[in-house]
């Protein structure tokens, strides 16, 4: 018979900071740091960012009460000094094999940490653009990043995260503030990277809708009519 498996739950910031022992302010200073955009105590936080808290600061469970001790013998022939001898000796087994494989990879526990999709990509852009392995330097340019791209969200920039990748390797992680604008007026990071001459029509010798209106070749308003003559000539066929 198989088992349901529990289902994913998410969590509030207060009822996660109760559960750790923590104030809120604490929590969302640590959510803060591991690049996690929390507006306030009551934000509801992901399974996977719940997860990964729990995991790195979940208290160890209190030692039984005395009364909830039973004798050995009520545990059938498991519990006797033969069985107990065995499950010390693969106990013991097993955490010179944790330890061996953790003193051998020291920078393991930081690499478990679970990073935002959208902090990845930021930290993916930084280190193409400096063309060298990621620093705890392109780290921090990543986070500060992050929170522009956040504030963006506030000023109009579709805060799905699908769309926000497609602006951020679009921009190349660069001024976020663009792409708000741009999203303001109902136009999609693909529709910014098209090509479009005359009318509408694609031309590859034309730098990208989003290229020109950043180098203020274009305003918004001659964005917005290329963009609908586009879409005009793509239903037209």
């Amino acid at each position: 018979m198989k088992l349901n498996p529990p289902p994913r739950r998410k969590l509030r910031v207060h009822e996660l900071a109760a559960e750790l022992g923590w104030t809120s302010r604490q929590l969302l200073a640590e959510l803060d740091d591991r690049g996690e955009f929390v507006k306030s105590a009551a934000s509801t936080l992901e399974a996977p960012v719940v997860r990964a808290i729990r995991r790195d600061f979940a208290p160890t469970p209190a030692p039984p009460h005395e009364e909830d001790v039973y004798p050995p013998e009520s545990y059938g022939l498991s519990s006797s000094a033969t069985a107990a001898d065995k499950l010390d000796k693969s106990f013991d087994e097993a955490l010179r094999r944790v330890k061996s494989r953790s003193q051998s990879s020291p920078s393991g526990s930081h690499q478990s940490k679970w990073t935002p999709p959208v902090l990845a990509a930021l930290l993916e852009e930084v280190v193409a653009e400096r063309g060298s392995c990621p620093s705890s330097r392109d780290r921090k340019e990543a986070q500060r990043l992050h929170r522009d791209w956040a504030a963006a969200c506030l000023c109009g920039l579709d805060d799905d995260e699908a769309v926000m990748i497609a602006w951020i390797r679009l921009s190349g992680g660069r001024r976020p503030m663009l792409a708000a604008e741009l999203s303001r007026a109902g136009i999609a990071p693909e529709e910014a990277a098209l090509r479009l001459g005359y009318g509408g029509r694609e031309d590859v010798r034309w730098p990208s809708v989003y290229e020109r209106f950043r180098d203020r070749k274009i305003t918004r308003s001659e964005a917005i009519v290329a963009i609908r003559q586009w879409r005009e000539r793509h239903r037209a066929g």
